[in-house]
């Protein structure tokens, strides 16, 4: 074999495995964190003020897991649980966007609800809860391992 045609194979394998990653590549899924990303990025200080709102309660609700149900265990106090008007709890997987699932917030007559754990993958999770009050809207945003 002489040099020409040794730089010929070298840059023919060179060009096959450069188009099996461009192949590879364009096969991987590609999940934004959600659908309309760039829409909600530009109403954000909407978001901000739902933050501060939230900081400053002087009761803020709890949010726990009960490893021997498998639940996970929101509990507002009794003068938050009256204010709130509607709500949304959204458990979020950062890394499996299609895992991700949302509730309606609706409290028991003890200000708590409890939502069912035990088909989510282990791991991080993100629980976002947001509702609305009287005159405000709220949102907390924390991370769960479970």
């Amino acid at each position: 074999m002489n040099w020409g045609k040794g730089i010929f194979v070298t840059f023919i394998i060179f060009t096959g495995i450069l188009v099996t990653m461009v192949v590879i590549s364009m096969k991987q899924e590609v999940g934004l964190v959600a659908p309309d990303y760039y829409k909600q990025e530009i109403a954000y200080q909407k978001q901000i003020d739902r933050i501060n709102n939230y900081n400053s309660l002087t009761e803020k609700p709890m949010v726990s897991v009960d490893r021997s149900s498998n639940d996970l265990v929101l509990k507002f106090s009794e003068s938050g649980m009256k204010s709130v008007k509607s709500g949304e709890v959204h458990l979020f997987r950062p890394s499996h966007t299609g895992a991700d699932q949302k509730h309606l917030l609706k409290l028991n007559d003890n200000g708590e609800q409890r939502i069912n754990i035990s088909q989510l993958l282990r791991g991080r999770w993100k629980v976002n809860l947001s509702w609305q009050g009287n005159t405000k809207e709220y949102y907390d945003e924390l991370s769960i391992n479970l």
